[in-house]
């Protein structure tokens, strides 16, 4: 079966070596080749990109800020251009993802009960949303989560 890896923030960070959010960079480095030499279909989500450029941007050292932004937006612009090994997953921002955000995924739970015993945001929510939507969409494929956070792996990794 072909496996699908949805890419979190934690991977990101350690991909772009931002300060403080990274410790093991060359051994996601590693990894990531391992997955590319599998075969495996690495899928780029919107939560993702959207809270590694905010932990970006909370950095406290303006030029560790900067260079890892400057990385930050070359990482994108060679996703964009379809020059790194994973996809864009395009996901409709409508009344569905809107409802899988307040009502959970399958595995999830609603996100008040989320929230309430303080388990997962929504980011990690978004992400779970966009594998289960994934998922749905396409036959014979067993979609994850790479990620780091134990808790965000307790429900997709």
């Amino acid at each position: 079966m072909a496996e699908v890896h949805f890419v979190d923030t934690s991977v990101l960070l350690e991909l772009l070596a931002v300060p403080g959010k990274s410790q093991q960079p060359e051994r996601i480095r590693e990894r990531l080749g391992d997955l590319i030499a599998e075969g495996t279909q690495l899928v780029l989500p919107i939560a993702a990109v959207i809270e590694t450029g905010n932990h970006i941007t909370q950095l406290r050292d303006g030029t560790s800020r900067r260079s890892c932004a400057e990385r930050f937006v070359a990482l994108l612009r060679l996703t964009a251009a379809e020059r790194l090994p994973w996809v864009l997953h395009t996901v409709a921002w409508d009344e569905r993802m809107l409802a899988k955000l307040c009502d959970g995924t399958a595995m999830t739970g609603p996100f008040v009960d989320l929230a309430g015993a303080g388990v997962i945001g929504t980011g990690d929510l978004a992400i779970l949303a966009e594998c289960e939507s994934y998922a749905e969409r396409t036959a014979h494929v067993e979609v994850k989560v790479w990620t780091l956070d134990e808790r965000l792996a307790a429900y997709g990794g």
